[in-house]
């Protein structure tokens, strides 16, 4: 039995190649979800905060409308 295996090592390394794109897409998607996921949470926190006011007594930040008005 006589097979050719010139191009065994270019098909390995085809299969590597695509097997590591894989895993770079997954890795890249998954953290463009936690970052989106984080920055929605960070968002929200902030808005309620500078909306509903986190200091009744004095805040740093007299000129918004959380700012403590004697």
């Amino acid at each position: 039995m006589n097979f050719k295996q010139g191009g065994q090592a270019a098909v390995e390394y085809l299969f590597v190649l695509v097997f590591m794109v894989m895993i770079s897409i997954t890795i890249i998607g998954r953290f463009k979800d936690f970052f989106r996921t984080s920055m929605g949470n960070l968002g929200h926190e902030l808005s309620v905060n500078l909306l509903v006011g986190i200091c009744r007594d004095a805040c740093f930040y007299p000129g918004y409308k959380n700012g403590y008005q004697p």
